[in-house]
């Protein structure tokens, strides 16, 4: 996609000379640019472990902001208008805050960006556009000069000592003023087009990558692309590079200066290729630690590349591949650090935490919610059934001369009796009464009345426990108690109940025959219930020995 970025009707000589006048200024802004790049990048650096350092990072940014303010005003030459800038204010009077302001500002990081890519890209392009137009100039004006010369004029394969070659060479000169005003407009093309991609402000909140910003200066002649393509780009480089090498050539070989260039272009491509990966992995941590690495690959391939073109010598590029690779690993520490084995066993310990946390307030809610609904039956449903009764009762007792109608309420009578044993039964099998009106040592007494079997309780709880492991330590009991009653009729059993420190020792035990099942439907039910609350339950039933059953809850202190 090709974006035309000249203003419309302009003559042919107006565009070029405001191409000319666009690349003259950004030969100056590029080496401030690369001059306040380098030296507050490098100044930040070196003294980052003191306050000083951050000082100079914000005088850097500072200075990033208003070299990229009169870099928009410079494509005004060209595009009539300048690009508009959107910064974040800056709030506050401590420069602490409007540091931590600028950090936090995307448009200031382009600007930065843009300050040291401005000191490769601006320099190559506006220095390769004044030399064309330079070439062009001293080919056109070589008649007015190369008799100045003691040897004449070499102009590549060609030494012009004579008029008639100078002519000639003059001629050329005036037929490559359109080759170099297309050049150079192509340059424009390209540097404007990665300057609006950098500082022109991005769509607003809710809008679609495409769609225009309010304020920002409209594309001429068709709509800008967000980044310049990498295709062009690459392209570009190409032809730079050939071209470069052909003037190499052109003018009597020698050192092979193109080199440099084909650096400063291999750059600008790999910058371009990984600011592109790099807008691809927002949002993906692990992603853009992969971008920051390959960044620092190219850099470490840069200083090399640098290192063995001045020479070789001392081996300094092995310094910056230290810092980076310790600053590369810090980040790789910081962003899997949920894989170290101290931070995976800090966080399973404190999610057992919450889930012990949360189960023990779902038990609680569940107790309350069992107790509520005992009360119900007791004071609703049976109660109104205990009254249904009497009522039946009295009605017997008005029909006693009629033995039919006196039979059916009588039967109805005993049929609500039977419902209301069965309710009682229901609800104390949900939460007993005297459990929550008198605690675990009464209601354990109560079961023991109730039981077919001789039993013998000695219940010392101490400090009543928490309703959920009151219930579950009488169910241990009752469950304990029945089975006994169902599988050895004939034994007598023991009930103990003690406090040992922040558990709550729940025994009972038998002299039957023992031989009992602990994998039985019933004991599984009770280990179950204990396990839901961190306890544990044995089964201690050798033949002949009678069982045991002992169940330890934690209460707390």
């Amino acid at each position: 996609m090709v974006v035309s970025i000249a203003t419309p009707r302009l003559p042919i000589a107006t565009r070029w000379s405001r191409d000319l006048l666009f690349h003259l200024a950004g030969l100056l802004t590029a080496c401030a640019g690369l001059a306040l790049w380098v030296t507050g990048v490098a100044v930040s650096l070196s003294v980052a472990i003191t306050y000083f350092g951050l000082v100079v990072a914000l005088g850097t940014l500072l200075g990033c902001r208003w070299f990229a303010r009169v870099e928009r005003r410079r494509a005004a030459i060209v595009l009539g208008r300048a690009i508009d800038e959107r910064h974040a204010p800056l709030q506050g009077t401590r420069w602490t805050t409007r540091l931590h302001a600028l950090m936090g500002d995307p448009t200031t990081w382009r600007d930065f960006a843009w300050t040291g890519l401005a000191g490769l890209v601006g320099m190559t392009l506006s220095g390769l556009a004044l030399t064309l137009w330079g070439c062009v100039l001293a080919f056109v004006t070589l008649p007015a000069w190369y008799w100045a010369l003691p040897a004449g004029a070499d102009v590549g394969l060609f030494d012009i000592d004579t008029l008639p070659m100078a002519l000639a060479t003059a001629a050329a000169g005036l037929a490559l003023v359109p080759v170099a005003g297309a050049a150079v407009r192509g340059l424009t093309v390209v540097e404007l087009a990665m300057m609006r991609w950098l500082l022109a402000p991005r769509a607003a909140p809710g809008g679609e990558p495409g769609d225009p910003v309010p304020g920002a200066p409209p594309a001429v002649g068709g709509a800008a692309p967000p980044a310049p393509p990498l295709s062009l780009h690459v392209a570009f480089s190409l032809v730079i590079a050939v071209l470069m090498a052909i003037v190499w050539a052109a003018t009597g070989l020698g050192y092979f200066w193109p080199v440099w260039i084909w650096l400063g272009l291999a750059i600008a491509v790999a910058l371009h290729v990984v600011a592109l990966r790099g807008l691809q992995a927002r949002g993906d941590a692990q992603q853009a630690l992969r971008v920051k690495g390959e960044l620092c690959a190219v850099i470490a391939a840069i200083c090399w590349v640098v290192w063995a073109l001045a020479g070789g010598g001392y081996l300094w590029p092995v310094w910056p591949m230290l810092g980076m690779g310790t600053g590369l690993a810090l980040r790789a520490i910081l962003v899997f650090r949920e894989r170290l084995p101290w931070v995976r066993e800090q966080a399973l310990a404190e999610r057992v935490d919450v889930l012990t946390r949360t189960r023990q307030g779902a038990l609680d809610v569940q107790a309350a919610e069992l107790r509520r609904i005992e009360r119900d039956l007791h004071d609703g449903a049976q109660a109104r059934l205990v009254a249904l009764t009497m009522q039946l009762g009295r009605a017997e007792e008005r029909v006693a001369d009629q033995p039919e109608v006196a039979a059916l309420l009588r039967r109805a009578r005993e049929d609500a009796g039977l419902a209301i044993a069965e309710l009682r039964d229901l609800a104390r099998g949900i939460a007993p009464p005297i459990l929550a009106d008198r605690g675990l040592a009464a209601a354990i007494d109560a079961l023991a009345q109730r039981s077919a079997i001789p039993v013998t309780v000695d219940a010392q709880p101490g400090r009543r426990p928490p309703p959920v492991v009151e219930t579950a330590a009488y169910f241990v009991v009752a469950e304990a108690l029945t089975n006994v009653a169902k599988h050895a009729p004939g034994a007598a059993a023991r009930v103990d109940v003690q406090r040992d420190g922040d558990r709550l020792v729940v025994e009972v035990a038998d002299d039957g025959p023992g031989g009992a099942d602990p994998a039985g439907s019933g004991l599984r039910g009770l280990r179950h219930r204990v396990e839901a609350l961190d306890g544990t339950l044995s089964v201690t039933s050798a033949a002949g020995e009678g069982t045991t059953v002992r169940a330890e809850l934690p209460c707390g202190r």
